[in-house]
């Protein structure tokens, strides 16, 4: 059985792809004389010539076309290869962290400045979803680790762990000019409402409350809907709409005044309101070393 030797067949690749032994022996950190030797031996090994040299530049043969057609199909796939095993070896040193909205865009945001100081050589990757799209990324394998708000839904739950670590609970929050501080849970309906997108854990939630109340959502004055929290933030802090968000996501407006809670006074059970943010993995995934200090690090500081 004929061997071809796969440097020498590489030469030829980037000869011909370059159409210059010059450009190739760049490429290659390779003499241009050791270059044609290379090319030399190539054609010595399968029996023809491959390109000839002229003052134009590299003349291609005949029989070129198929050897660089199964060229093309090697080192490509080469590059593929070792591009693949860079990515690996730079993952491996990053922490990959998918979070439902409202705890990454803040708690989550001031422990990974806490965890980064710990760990100053490690990069890390933190993206933001609604709580069904962060469970779907985990089965899909797109992150190992996630945040979510509240509970998986039973079918996930078959594929994948939980472990709660920081209590919370949506609260109507408004414009401290908004002259009463208490209300009716009727009175709701005539307030101007600034809600979170249908497909959040939040709009669910309090879509759950209101309803056993006897309210539908299409009961409500919703001026508008909105996935991001600090667009619902900015309409409360400059108008007399309120919204339902996650307490813990207003700390720093209620601490200074900007915004205010209205208390539903003919209500005393608030459970459908109050939740837990979920760590979450892969039943069967064993994480890694940082991802595994983070775990740690979450379940112990909060």
């Amino acid at each position: 059985m004929r061997k071809l030797n796969l440097d020498y067949l590489k030469s030829f690749y980037y000869i011909a792809q370059c159409n210059s032994i010059s450009k190739a022996s760049e490429i290659l950190h390779v003499t241009q004389p050791g270059l044609s030797m290379q090319l030399k031996s190539l054609e010595s090994e399968l029996g023809f010539s491959l390109m000839s040299r002229s003052n134009k530049g590299v003349l291609l043969t005949s029989e070129w076309e198929i050897v660089y057609d199964y060229a093309k199909s090697i080192f490509p796939l080469e590059e593929n290869m070792y591009n693949s095993i860079n990515s690996l070896e730079q993952k491996k040193n990053t922490l990959f962290i998918a979070s439902c909205k409202t705890y990454g865009s803040y708690q989550l945001a001031f422990n990974i400045c806490d965890f980064k100081d710990i760990h100053s050589g490690l990069d890390i990757c933190m993206d933001t979803y609604n709580t069904s799209e962060v469970i779907d990324k985990i089965l899909s394998h797109d992150y190992n680790m996630g945040i979510i708000k509240g509970h998986c839904s039973p079918e996930a739950k078959e594929m994948i762990e939980e472990v709660p670590f920081y209590d919370d609970e949506i609260v109507l929050c408004i414009n401290p000019s908004y002259s009463k501080d208490e209300i009716k849970i009727k009175e709701v309906k005539r307030i101007p409402l600034i809600m979170r997108d249908s497909d959040s854990g939040t709009y669910k939630m309090v879509k759950r409350f209101l309803g056993k109340s006897g309210i539908d959502m299409s009961d409500l004055d919703i001026l508008i809907r909105s996935n991001c929290t600090e667009i619902i933030k900015s309409s409360i802090l400059k108008s007399c709409c309120a919204s339902f968000v996650s307490k813990s996501c207003i700390q720093n407006e209620l601490k200074s005044g900007q915004m205010k809670i209205i208390k539903i006074s003919d209500l005393d059970n608030f459970d459908d309101l109050r939740f837990s943010y979920h760590l979450i993995k892969r039943k069967q995934y064993k994480l890694n070393t940082y991802e595994q200090s983070f775990y740690d690090f979450l379940l112990k500081n909060q």
